[in-house]
């Protein structure tokens, strides 16, 4: 075999890579990170739950990762714990149980509740029996552990079945059988042993087994993948065997074999099955066909020790960490140069109508055949740009090496044969465009942009000439010409390094930007607009006069403002930035995609771009060959939006800090938390299922206020918050152009004092006491009102008539001429009425005067009164005083009554007195007790009727009035009133 046939088989092998690439590259792999200051970590087993979150086992220890840390779970339930003993393997069933099985105990946790469960010792094997091998659950969702000494443990729903025959097999072959594949065939479950056999297990019939040692196999079945009418075998000898059931045959894959030195793994799943070594993980179908082979990104290369497939993902748990293969976003597929070396980037690519391809790296050029067929040419290094001559010839422009000509049926490149115009000999000879950045046309000349400015080559004569502008300025055009656009009716676009012009009849305008200037790599027009790839000013719509129509930045959701290549297809426009692809469909919905959607790359490369309209495709050219979109695909569908998830709450209370935590939200579905008065939210966690699929952002916000993004492994938090409702709004953005809303409703109860009945009692209390108060004003104001009543009826009364009697006297001494004695005589009444008005004035005015409102005084008053009275009338009395006279306080009605009562009583004793000695006593305590004692005339017997007259009625009257009572004795000529009263602040 010659030298080029073996390197032309060589480019064949890679074009078959490549087209495998193209049209078999669904799947992809992500490397999780599980701790941040953790690089590696030996994982013993993995799972998932129901909602997507990765459960995985290390050496004793349970986490569960959320996307974006990993929580100990075993750490959260330590209080639950029945014993200490370290799991060895786990699973999370179709219920959201996570089963935890150790060499001593079998226990649940339900993640709804997180509640642990511990299995019942009786239904577990011996205990020096309890070594677990494995556990799985089946299609049928059946629960199976598998124990070393042979013992099988099966739960359906609630109900669990011990099998014991690979056990009692094994001790009576005193040869121990040992579990070591299960699957569901034809409604039974089969599991392969140690000792070459297969033991069915009829649940229908309740756990009736039946085994079948294998003919001439006394080795371990590892493996079991149950398919249509064919149980396959994964044994060393290459057996097959009939059953009555169908046929057993070893597994033999397509495309690729099992290893006889490697330790692998081989999981069966739901139509997609995986084998993984520590070098790649394979996955087929149903038929053990390979689908895809994926290479694991290990650093060492250690071996993968547990496989777990749900929702069309592979989990691979190795001795590094977690790694996870999953498919790709439909409508990505990636052409990977075959041309030797390391070196993939890429920049120019022309698909012909029939679906050839020639594209060429900085390692090489390629075309190939529709058929498949690869031709590489490793001599055209640094091609940027493509533009058919005619449909066998293809001019493509270098980095240094001007322009190239590729020969499609000789399959050659040659150099382009060109002659300089006289112009370009006189002036550009030394200034050649070597560098060549863009290819356009006209009529009749190829238009060459390069560093150095415009270049034209005539088509007929190949003559090249420098395009001058018509005012003659030698050197308007010395900018890098990065992209030329026509334009009907306009002229030429053209994206520089300085901005973008419109070149029209030898005159060059600006359009872009109006004032300084800023890099363009490309432009498109569609209808009036002029869509702009700028450097760094994100993508800009201009309008004919190059007024800015609209801006597309990061702030709108590009992913990056660094444009370096720019198509339209189907209406949707297709950016390639610094930082992934951007799509953006007429109503500027801008849609990511980044290597976690299946992006080969994440930066591609400036002009390297290719609409491909015959079969409805985009070539974006990178740093690891091309990317290929399937415009047919819809990219604006919001399916395949991620969800995020609160995964713990964690809240205080007190000056004490009582904690409380809760890991079961996503379980519950909850939406509304409440916090009890003093009780803070100190952190509320959130987890994105999934999230190695796309270039997941998650922000937040709480009630009205503006979103904050939530950083790596940062919480919520609402520490001491008023009493109310707090909305808060997660939305989670990853392959739609919107979000996913998620809202939580945080109470936060309000303290007794806080609550509306609480405010309300209080008002009600104190419009209460404002109408206390206001009625005892009124009471009071009347109260003061009677009295002045009482006073000017009094002064009408007493003082008034004694006034009366004076002014009479008065004028009849003035009128009538008397003798002198009745003149004496009526001056004196007139002198004795002045001094009763007086007195009586006197009494009035003490009995009203706050000052005078003590028993003391009152006491006082009373001594004065008998004093003054005496004095006048010669009488004999005695005044005693008992108890508590000195600091009793009294009321203003109290003490007048009493005072009037006692005027009244004492008045009436001298009067009908028989001249003895009138006896008073005051006996002041908790009550007040009035005595006054007289001796009258035995022989007037209507002396005590006449002390007990009207007098009596007017002083029952007044004891009334203070709550007292009035009482008189009567016989032997000893008179005796007596007056009780009720404490002394009565009345």
């Amino acid at each position: 075999m010659t030298k080029n046939r073996c390197f032309r088989l060589c480019s064949l092998i890679w074009l078959l890579c490549a087209k495998l690439t193209i049209y078999g590259q669904e799947y992809t792999i992500a490397r999780l990170r599980l701790f941040p200051s953790q690089d590696e970590v030996l994982i013993k087993d993995v799972t998932t739950d129901s909602l997507g979150f990765i459960w995985y086992l290390t050496n004793g220890e349970i986490y569960r990762y959320d996307g974006y840390r990993s929580l100990d779970i075993l750490n959260t339930i330590s209080a639950q714990r029945l014993t200490d003993d370290m799991p060895q393997r786990i699973l999370i069933d179709y219920r959201n149980r996570l089963w935890m099985a150790g060499n001593a105990n079998l226990s649940y946790l339900d993640l709804k509740t997180w509640k642990v469960h511990a299995v019942d010792s009786a239904l577990l094997p011996p205990i020096q029996d309890r070594t677990v091998h494995s556990i799985a659950q089946l299609a049928d969702s059946t629960v199976i552990i598998a124990y070393e000494n042979g013992h099988l443990l099966l739960l359906k729903g609630n109900q669990f079945t011990r099998i014991d025959e690979l056990n009692e097999r094994g001790k009576l072959a005193s040869n121990k059988v040992s579990p070591r594949s299960m699957t569901i065939w034809k409604g039974k479950i089969w599991v392969g042993t140690t000792g070459g056999g297969l033991l069915s297990i009829n649940t229908d019939r309740h756990g009736q087994t039946q085994y079948r040692q294998l003919p001439g196999l006394q080795s371990l079945i590892k493996n079991l993948v149950a398919h249509q009418d064919t149980l396959f075998l994964d044994v060393p000898e290459q057996f097959s065997y009939s059953l009555d059931e169908g046929i057993a045959t070893t597994i033999r894959p397509r495309n690729f074999v099992l290893s006889e030195d490697k330790y692998y793994v081989l999981k069966e799943g739901n139509g997609l099955h995986a084998y993984a070594d520590d070098e790649a993980v394979y996955l087929l179908d149903s038929t053990l066909r390979l689908r895809q082979r994926v290479g694991i990104p290990s650093r060492h290369r250690f071996r993968t020790t547990s496989v777990h497939i749900a929702g069309g993902e592979v989990l691979l748990g190795t001795e590094e960490g977690i790694f996870v293969v999953y498919p790709k976003t439909k409508g990505i597929s990636q052409l990977i140069p075959a041309n030797p070396g390391p070196n993939k980037s890429t920049r120019g690519i022309y698909v012909y109508p029939d679906g050839a391809q020639f594209y060429a790296t900085y390692n090489g050029a390629g075309y190939i055949e529709p058929d498949g067929t690869v031709f590489t040419f490793q001599e055209l290094r640094h091609a940027y740009v493509m533009l058919p001559m005619n449909n066998n010839k293809l001019l493509v422009g270098t980095e240094g090496g001007f322009l190239k000509v590729f020969n499609r049926r000789q399959r050659r490149v040659a150099d382009l044969r060109y002659t300089l115009s006289q112009n370009a000999s006189e002036k550009y000879a030394a200034h050649l465009p070597i560098f060549v950045m863009c290819l356009a046309e006209t009529a009749t000349d190829y238009l060459i942009g390069g560093m150095n400015g415009l270049w034209m080559l005539d088509k007929k004569s190949l003559r090249l000439d420098r395009y001058e502008l018509t005012t003659g300025e030698p050197h308007a055009l010395d900018v890098q010409i990065r992209h030329m656009q026509h334009h009907e009716g306009q002229g030429l676009f053209l994206s520089t390094n300085v901005g973008l012009f419109l070149l029209d009849n030898g005159v060059l305008t600006k359009k872009y930007p109006k004032s300084g200037n800023i890099g363009v790599f490309k432009s498109i027009i569609i209808n009036d607009t002029t869509w702009v790839a700028t450097q760094g000013d994100g993508l800009v719509a201009i309008d004919p006069d190059g007024e800015v129509l609209q801006r597309l930045t990061t702030a709108n959701g590009m992913s990056n403002n660094l444009i370096y290549s720019l198509e339209v297809s189907n209406g949707v426009k297709v950016a390639g930035t610094a930082n992934g692809l951007n799509l953006i469909d007429g109503q500027q919905r801008v849609r990511r995609i980044g290597t976690a959607e299946g992006l080969s790359q994440s930066e591609f490369n400036s002009g390297a771009s290719f609409p491909d309209t015959v079969r409805n495709r985009v070539f974006i050219g990178g740093l690891m060959g091309y990317t290929v979109l399937d415009m047919a695909h819809d990219w604006f569908n919001e399916g395949n939006q991620l969800e995020s998830y609160v995964t713990e709450i964690h809240t205080s209370k007190g000056n004490a800090g009582e904690k409380m935590s809760d890991y079961s939200w996503p379980y519950r579905a909850d939406r509304t938390l409440t916090l009890k008065p003093g009780q803070s939210l100190t952190g509320l966690y959130v987890g994105t299922p999934k999230n190695y699929r796309a270039d997941c952002e998650v922000t937040y916000s709480i009630n009205s206020g503006d979103s904050d993004m939530l950083k790596f492994g940062q919480f919520i938090s609402l520490i001491d918050p008023s009493p109310g409702h707090y909305q808060i709004r997660l939305k989670t953005r990853s392959t739609g152009t919107t979000s996913r809303l998620r809202e939580i409703t945080v109470v936060k109860q309000p303290h007794y004092y806080q609550t509306w009945w609480f405010g309300g009692l209080l008002v009600a209390l104190a419009i209460s006491l404002t109408v206390l108060w206001y009625r005892s004003r009124i009471q009071k104001i009347r109260r003061e009102q009677t009295i002045r009543n009482r006073i000017a009826a009094d002064l009408h009364d007493e003082v008034g008539s004694s006034l009366t009697r004076i002014f009479f006297q008065a004028n009849t001494l003035s009128a009538n001429q008397m003798p002198e004695e009745n003149q004496a005589k009526q001056l004196e009444l007139i002198a004795d009425t002045s001094k009763q008005a007086l007195l009586t004035m006197s009494d009035m005015v003490w009995s009203i005067d706050s000052r005078f409102d003590t028993m003391k005084d009152l006491v006082i008053r009373m001594k004065d009164y008998v004093y003054r009275l005496r004095e006048e009338l010669d009488f004999s009395y005695r005044f005693d005083e008992e108890g508590d006279v000195d600091s009793a306080k009294v009321s203003q009605a109290f003490r007048q009554n009493l005072f009037l009562i006692f005027k009244e009583a004492l008045t009436n004793a001298i009067k009908y007195s028989n001249g003895s000695e009138i006896v008073i006593n005051l006996l002041v305590n908790k009550n007040v007790r009035l005595v006054i004692i007289n001796r009258y005339s035995a022989k007037s017997n209507g002396v005590g009727r006449r002390q007990g007259g009207r007098g009596m009625v007017n002083m029952e009257h007044r004891a009334a009035k203070i709550g007292g009572t009035l009482s008189v004795t009567d016989q032997h000529g000893l008179f005796q009133l007596s007056l009780d009263l009720p404490p002394k602040k009565g009345g």
